[in-house]
């Protein structure tokens, strides 16, 4: 059973870093700011979904830490970006 769930572990972290990959190529080609802002928030969440699949599969606290604190910046970042832009602070490509 152990080997059925080490397996899945490894091709979720596949997936998640194949989306990682496709989301990157959105940022690089989004039309808007608000493109790239919603494609960094995807990136965030996608990585701390990867933090938390290493965490439970090597049983360490440390990834659980991490990710709560990558979780929590990146909230923090999109808010402070969408208020910036509502302010028109940023130049729109």
């Amino acid at each position: 059973m152990d080997a059925a769930i080490t397996i899945l572990y490894q091709a979720s972290q596949l997936m998640l870093i194949a989306a990682v990959v496709l989301i990157l190529y959105r940022f690089s080609r989004g039309v808007s700011i608000f493109d790239r802002v919603v494609a960094l928030e995807t990136i965030g969440l996608a990585v701390v979904g990867y933090l938390l699949l290493e965490s439970n599969a090597t049983t360490a606290r440390l990834y659980t830490d991490a990710a709560l604190g990558l979780a929590l910046f990146s909230v923090v970042g999109t808010i402070f970006l969408a208020y910036f832009l509502g302010r028109g602070e940023f130049p729109d490509e």
